[in-house]
C-alpha cells in the first residue's frame, strides 16, 4: 500500500549484543528471536515495506554477518555496520544511520515488535512537516528511561533520561523508542549527532536533541491505543510469545452507500483531496472503502476519498459500516477535546467539524486496498 506522505526512508537500530537475552539468542541478536514464524526484524522490515517506504537502513554491530546476509538481495534494504558496538549506547550508530539518510525518516529500534496498524500510523499522513516523539501514555513508578514533557498543545518542552521515577516528573510521558525526524529538523540533527558522536561513543543519540530542544522543535504523539511491545529479558520475550499482537477481524461486508447525507468530522486539505484523486484516476478503480459510523452517516476514515468522490461526480462509494461504540477514538491535539459522545454532541448538534488531523479512530478489523470496484458502479443513481 502507497501512502501519500513526506516519510520514504526508515532507520532501524539493531547494533546492540543485549547480554541479558544470550541464554535465548545465543550467538544472534536478540531482533533476530522468532515471533509467530518470523524472526523480529524481518516482521518490521515487512511492515515498514507494506507502508510503501523506499529505504530501510539498518544498523548493525554484534554478529553483522547474519543481517547482512539476511537482506543482500534486497534492493530497499541497506545495512550499515557499527564496529564500535560494544562501546557505543547508540549515538555512533544513529550517526552512521543518518549518513545514508536523505529526506524525512523514521526510526525504530529493532527489539520491538508492533501491530501493523501502529507501523501505518507512525509512518502515515498524520504528521506531516512535524518532527514526533511517541510516548506510552503518562510516565509511573515501575518505569525509566526516557521521558518527555509538554505543553497544552502536544510540543515539546522538555526531554531528559531518568534512571527512576521522581514525583516532579508525574506530568511526564514515556518514550516508546520510536519517532520521525521532520524535514526541518533534519540536517541540523544529523549534524549535532555527528558532533556529539566524535565526543564520546558512551551516549544516547537523544542528548543531541534534548541540549538543543529550542533549535529541534517537535510534538508528541501518544500510541498507547496501539499494541507494542520490547524485550530486553528473557521473561519478557516469554510474555510477547503468548500475546497474538495486531489480531483483526475479517474485513466486514463493502456496501455502496450514497454519497449524500455522509458527513465531515473534522475540516479536511484540498490538496489531499487533489492527491487522493488523482492517484484513483491513475488507477481506474476505486480500490479502498470509507469507514462510516452507520447511524449518523459520520465519515470515520476516508473523509478525502469522499471529497474526492464528489469531485468526480460519484453517487456512491464503497463503504463499510459501523457502530461508533466498537470504534477506539482518541486525539491528534491535546488542546481538543475527544471522545466518542463529545464528538457526536459537536458535529450533529453543534455542526462545528473539528479542525483538520484532530480526530483519530481505530478499528478492530483490516480495511482493504483491493477493492477494485469500477467507476461506472459510482456514477449510477
Amino acid at each position: 500500500m502507497s501512502i501519500l506522505n513526506e516519510i520514504q526512508e526508515v532507520v532501524i537500530l539493531a547494533a546492540g549484543r543485549s547480554r541479558r537475552m544470550e541464554s535465548l539468542s545465543k550467538n544472534e541478536p536478540k531482533c533476530l528471536l522468532p515471533y509467530k514464524g518470523e524472526k523480529v526484524l524481518e516482521r518490521t522490515v515487512r511492515q515498514i515495506k507494506e507502508c510503501g517506504i523506499k529505504k530501510i537502513v539498518i544498523t548493525t554491530g554484534y554478529r553483522a554477518d547474519i543481517i547482512e546476509k539476511m537482506f543482500a538481495d534486497d534492493p530497499i534494504v541497506k545495512t550499515v555496520e557499527n564496529k564500535f558496538y560494544e562501546e557505543d549506547v547508540n549515538i555512533y550508530s544513529m550517526s552512521l544511520a543518518l549518513s545514508e539518510i536523505s529526506g524525512s525518516c523514521a526510526i525504530f529500534e529493532a527489539d520491538t515488535i508492533m501491530e501493523d496498524a501502529l507501523v501505518k500510523y507512525v509512518l502515515g499522513a498524520d504528521f506531516d512537516g512535524k518532527s514526533v516523539w511517541f510516548t506510552r501514555g503518562r510516565f509511573n513508578e515501575t518505569q525509566y528511561g526516557g521521558i518527555l514533557r509538554t505543553n497544552t498543545k502536544g510540543d515539546i518542552t522538555d526531554i531528559r533520561i531518568v534512571s527512576q521515577y521522581q514525583e516532579k516528573y508525574k506530568n511526564y510521558e514515556k518514550l516508546s523508542g520510536i519517532m520521525r525526524v521532520g524535514p526541518g529538523e533534519l540536517e541540523l540533527f544529523k549534524a549535532l549527532v555527528n558532533k556529539y558522536a566524535k565526543t564520546t561513543v558512551k551516549q544516547y543519540f537523544l542528548n543531541a536533541w534534548i541540549e538543543n530542544i529550542k533549535l529541534l522543535p517537535g510534538i508528541s504523539a501518544d500510541i498507547t491505543p496501539f499494541e507494542f511491545f520490547t524485550f530486553n529479558k528473557p521473561e519478557e520475550y516469554y510474555q510477547v510469545q503468548r500475546k497474538e499482537i495486531g489480531m483483526l477481524y475479517p474485513s466486514p461486508k463493502t456496501e455502496l452507500i450514497s454519497v449524500e447525507g455522509l458527513k465531515h468530522i473534522e475540516a479536511f486539505d484540498p490538496k489531499r483531496v487533489q492527491e487522493v484523486y488523482d492517484k484513483i484516476k491513475t488507477d481506474g478503480t476505486w480500490d479502498v472503502p470509507l469507514i462510516v459510523e452507520k447511524k449518523t452517516g459520520l465519515v470515520l476514515d476516508g473523509q478525502h476519498r469522499m471529497e474526492a468522490a464528489k469531485k468526480f461526480g460519484f453517487y456512491r462509494v464503497p463503504a463499510i459500516l459501523v457502530n461508533y461504540d466498537d470504534v477506539q477514538v482518541w486525539t491528534l491535539k491535546k488542546e481538543e477535546k475527544v471522545s466518542r459522545q463529545i464528538v457526536l454532541t459537536r458535529i450533529l448538534k453543534r455542526h462545528e467539524p473539528y479542525p483538520y488531523k484532530t480526530v483519530k479512530h481505530k478499528f478492530k478489523f483490516s480495511i482493504p486496498d483491493n477493492l477494485q470496484v469500477d467507476f461506472a458502479e459510482l456514477k449510477e443513481k
